[in-house]
């Protein structure tokens, strides 16, 4: 063809559309100019070509569960021994008052602990090798039925010795005076809202790295030393944990947490006598065309465009937010001076110098 340049141009093909990119199943893949490039999705970790789950739960801080963590592909989720319940941010483990449900089965008095509960008896009854029901207590003999048989928990009466023997509920080891039980981890995480510990003396809690141990030794509680608390501006510690605050123009909100910007507009227009513009942690008044601001930042003052000097060449009215020019009898009014543009004070006397002018009738604009 004469007088004509041929160019092959080949179109980019999308390969992630066409289904034609070999990224591995667990990756996404993102078109680019003449290639494509293969991203693992979430929770997983590779190459692109290759990708494996990645396991959150190995990690040092156990995916930031405080109790169990249980690794899923491309995810991980938190759980909670017995006795506790997860708290809503997926992570934590809040005791339950298991007293709340029909008394615990409890038969006399239910009383919460700490990943556990456990009932008790009113005077003159002591409790059942169930320990749920209560018995009524004896004066005679030694044997269980006997209130003075001395074992903390379940009471066994030995056979032809008129004697008993003690026996400690499941997670719970017989002291070495082989009547009282001590408690151990086995049993509502001993007590303990996070970890527990056993030791000679008995279960020792410890926190999560996020918390500090509460001077009951037992509940852990946010600090403001870990990633402020979690709050998102003010943090201060105190005995049953963190409380967070907010400057002047924030409010918190209902997780007790976060800090919302005040629209101070929206209330009586912030104070402003014109126009009120929030901003982040505050709020400006401004005002109309004609008007300045006051020193207090909320009131709106007419700016009297008289006063500058040669505003007008004769006579000039001021009015809010305006003013107008007249000429004596005889003359008239520049043409310019007839529309005036909306200006600053700062720019009306150089305006108004220019061209509110007082012609003679019969003389040309042009002979000024």
């Amino acid at each position: 063809l004469t007088g004509m340049l041929l160019f092959n141009v080949s179109a980019d093909s999308d390969e992630c559309a066409e289904g034609s990119d070999d990224c591995h199943i667990d990756a996404l893949c993102q078109n680019t100019p003449k290639s494509y490039n293969c991203i693992c999705k979430p929770g997983y970790k590779g190459d692109g070509k290759q990708c494996e789950d990645m396991d959150e739960c190995e990690n040092d801080y156990n995916g930031g569960c405080v109790h169990e963590c249980i690794n899923i592909p491309g995810n991980y989720r938190c759980t909670c021994y017995d006795g506790f319940m997860l708290a809503h941010d997926g992570h934590n483990c809040l005791d339950v008052d298991e007293c709340l449900d029909n008394n615990g089965g409890c038969q006399q008095v239910c009383v919460n602990t700490m990943g556990s509960y456990e009932c008790q008896c009113t005077e003159g009854f002591f409790l059942s090798d169930n320990q749920h029901t209560c018995i009524h207590r004896s004066d005679d003999g030694m044997n269980c039925m006997n209130k003075d048989h001395g074992c903390a928990h379940i009471c066994r009466e030995a056979p032809g010795k008129g004697g008993v023997s003690c026996e400690c509920r499941p997670g719970f080891e017989l002291a070495k005076n082989q009547k009282d039980c001590t408690l151990t981890c086995n049993y509502g995480n001993g007590g303990c809202q996070h970890t527990c510990d056993d030791t000679d003396t008995g279960p020792v809690c410890g926190c999560h790295q996020k918390y500090a141990l509460h001077s009951d030794s037992k509940t852990c509680i946010e600090t403001c030393a870990v990633n402020n608390g979690g709050c998102d501006r003010t943090c201060k510690d105190t005995a049953t944990g963190v409380r967070c605050s907010c400057p002047v123009g924030f409010t918190l909100q209902p997780d007790g947490k976060t800090c919302k910007d005040i629209d101070e507009c929206q209330e009586n227009n912030g104070g402003c006598d014109h126009f009120c513009r929030n901003t982040v942690g505050s709020f400006e008044c401004s005002c109309q065309k004609g008007h300045k601001l006051l020193t207090d930042e909320r009131t709106c003052q007419d700016i009297d465009e008289c006063s500058f000097e040669r505003t007008c060449d004769h006579t000039c009215i001021n009015y809010p937010g305006s003013f107008e020019c007249l000429c004596n009898k005889g003359r008239w009014l520049h043409p310019l001076s007839l529309v005036l543009p909306e200006v600053s004070a700062s720019q009306s006397k150089f305006f108004l110098d220019t061209v509110a002018k007082c012609l003679l009738i019969g003389r040309s604009v042009g002979s000024l």
